[in-house]
This record gives structure tokens, C-alpha cells and sequence, in this order.
């Protein structure tokens, strides 16, 4: 059976998550390590397709917030140019879409700053519920990791935006967002944030491999249950091969019974872009040593092109930070403006 292409994906099938007022496509990811499955399925599928379908679409890599972790400089510069290059393999077009590093555009920890005046105490409790303080608050013990939610939210006010196309465990922070707009709108009598809406894709929660109880993160878990966007063809097979499942017989459609099987039917529909009801069809019965032997050939067969790309792209350093650089061009202009716009609101113009 063959496995979609990545870019037959519908750019109509996305629509019908946008409202009527303008829209501002606004998202970013960290350089932390190379995107996975998870993060392609749950959030960068999107940002390929809603680039055709909207021309104001923003796209960062969130570098500032990299540092609520142990990370080294140099690791801060190749996680950069790797997680761009990967972007670009994938389709993203700096044409139709700004793509920029945060850190070059310093309005972001600008706004950060006056919306923290508005983070009241009820907020900053909420805080320490986030899943990012959670998972690293017993490895890490910095500021930044209790206040970065704070800098999410100028990420995306900076830029006015209005649908944000991110993964399901992110829900928790765009409320936040929301949240710390409107306590700031109060403060100062303005209307100058609207509430953002969060578009999720078909799968917005993936799981892993190794653990199908816990979603496919490289921040915890096993690294076998996470699938690289640059991992090799072997490497693929391997990690596939050695998914945990079960030793029931053939295969049914039990999601609590059976919660590995299921996860590699839903990763097999997600990735071959076919209905769910053509893949039960198609493997109902049948072995489970079959379905990993076609999941990890739809795999290889749509992210290899995307893997070799990016490899050349990553060697290409000059171009991908001219992509970059470009991008933050067209960023600080929006930036400027709109942060002009709310000085004048706090009275600093």
C-alpha cells in the first residue's frame, strides 16, 4: 500500500477551523533537538498547509526559551540551523510564510515584560500547573522556567495573532495566553489583544512507541518511542520493529485493550493520510508483524526526502541563515508596529 506523499495534504480540509475576522496564523517551535513524528503530525503538518491557504502566517524558532534547560551555545546554533533546515525540507516557503528566529526580533521579551505587569497572583499560581515546569522543575531550578509562559504569550500578541496551530498539550498555554491578554486589557482599559483560537490537526496528541500511555516526546520516555525526522531508513525500521504491542493473536481495534496495536493503526492512518476505516479494512485480522513492516515503509517512503533534504540543507548554513535573517526583516517590521502601538496604550509613547 503506498503511503501519501507529504505534500498531498488538503489545504481545505483546514478551513473550516478558521473564524471569520482576520487572521493571523501565528507559531513557533524550540530548537532543542531535531523534530519528531509527534511534532510534524501534532502541529508543522499544519503550518505546511495553512501557508497556501492564509498569506499572514508567522513562524519562529522559539530559541529564547531554550535556556529554562542546561543547553550549551553551540548546541543553541546547530539546534537553530538544524530545526530551520528541517522546516524548509518540509515545505515551509519563506515566500508565503515568515519564518525568523526569535531572538533576532527583541520586541519579544519587550511585550514579555508589560504583560508580566499583568500576570496577577491567581496567574502566577497557575503557573507552576504547566506541563513544562512539571517535567523540568526537578532537574532545573531558574526563574525563566517558572515565567516562560509569560514569553509565549508576547510570542504570539506580538504579532496580534489569532489561530495557533500547535499540538493538544499546548491548550493549557494558549488559555494562559488568553488569559494574561485580557488581564492586561483590563489594566489598561484597551481592546489592543483578542482571544486567540488553537488549531489542532487529525492526530494532535501522538504516541510513543515505546510507551503508547504516554505521548512520543524526546522529554521523557524511552528514545526508542520517538520517531526523528532525521532518522535513518534502519534507524526507522528498528524503532518500529521493536514497538511495544501485545501478544493477543490478529489484530482488533481495542484502544484500551490493546493500546499498542492501536497506536500503530492510528500512526498508519495519520501518515498515509487514509481514512481510518480503509486502515481497519485494510488490517483487521491480519498480523501485527505486517502492519509494522508498512508503517515503517510509508514512514521511510514520505520522511526520507525530507531527511536527505534537510541533511543538504543543514551543510548549506549560509542559506539557511539568510532564510533567517530575511524572515526576522519582515518579523521586526509587524513587531515595531504593534509594540509602538501598545507603548503609546501604557503611555512609554
Amino acid at each position: 500500500m503506498k503511503c501519501a506523499r507529504l505534500y498531498n495534504s488538503s489545504v481545505n480540509s483546514r478551513k473550516r477551523f478558521l473564524s471569520t475576522r482576520s487572521v493571523q496564523v501565528v507559531s513557533a517551535i524550540q530548537p532543542t533537538g531535531e523534530p519528531h513524528l509527534g511534532n510534524y503530525l501534532g502541529a508543522l503538518q499544519h503550518w505546511i498547509t495553512l501557508q497556501h491557504s492564509h498569506k499572514n502566517c508567522v513562524f519562529g524558532i522559539a530559541d529564547n526559551h531554550v535556556f529554562t534547560s542546561k543547553i550549551t551555545a553551540k548546541e543553541v546554533r546547530q539546534n537553530t540551523i538544524a530545526q530551520a533546515a528541517i522546516l524548509l525540507a518540509l515545505g515551509l516557503n519563506p515566500d508565503r510564510a515568515i519564518l525568523y528566529k526569535h531572538s533576532a526580533v527583541p520586541q519579544h521579551t519587550a511585550l514579555a515584560w508589560l504583560l508580566s505587569t499583568a500576570a496577577t497572583s491567581g496567574l502566577m499560581t497557575r503557573l507552576r500547573s504547566l506541563p513544562q515546569y512539571k517535567e523540568k522543575s526537578q532537574q532545573y531550578d531558574n526563574l525563566a522556567l517558572l515565567t516562560y509562559p509569560v514569553l509565549m504569550s508576547a510570542d504570539i500578541l506580538l504579532y496580534q495573532g489569532t489561530h495557533i496551530p500547535v499540538g493538544e498539550d499546548q491548550n493549557i498555554h494558549i488559555e494562559f495566553c488568553n488569559s494574561i491578554g485580557q488581564a492586561f486589557n483590563r489594566i489598561y482599559r484597551t481592546q489592543v489583544f483578542q482571544p486567540v483560537e488553537q488549531l489542532l490537526t487529525a492526530s494532535p496528541r501522538v504516541k510513543s512507541l515505546a510507551n503508547p500511555a504516554l505521548k512520543m516526546s524526546k522529554s521523557y520516555g524511552k528514545p526508542a518511542g520517538v520517531i526523528g525526522l532525521l532518522d535513518s531508513d534502519d534507524v526507522i525500521q528498528k524503532k518500529v520493529k521493536k514497538a511495544v504491542t501485545d501478544s493477543l493473536g490478529p489484530i482488533t481495534v481495542d484502544q484500551n485493550l490493546r493500546p499498542g496495536v492501536y497506536n500503530l493503526l492510528s500512526l498508519y492512518s495519520a501518515v498515509s493520510e487514509l481514512p481510518w476505516s480503509k486502515v481497519c479494512e485494510t488490517f483487521v485480522t491480519g498480523n501485527v508483524v505486517q502492519l509494522k513492516s508498512e508503517l515503517a515503509e510509508c514512514l521511510i517512503e514520505k520522511f526520507g526526502p525530507v531527511r536527505d533534504n534537510a541533511l543538504q540543507l543543514i551543510k548549506d548554513r549560509e542559506y539557511v541563515e539568510g532564510v533567517l535573517n530575511s524572515g526576522a526583516e519582515k518579523a521586526q517590521e509587524i513587531a515595531e508596529r504593534n509594540l509602538d502601538n501598545i507603548h503609546r496604550i501604557v503611555g512609554l509613547k
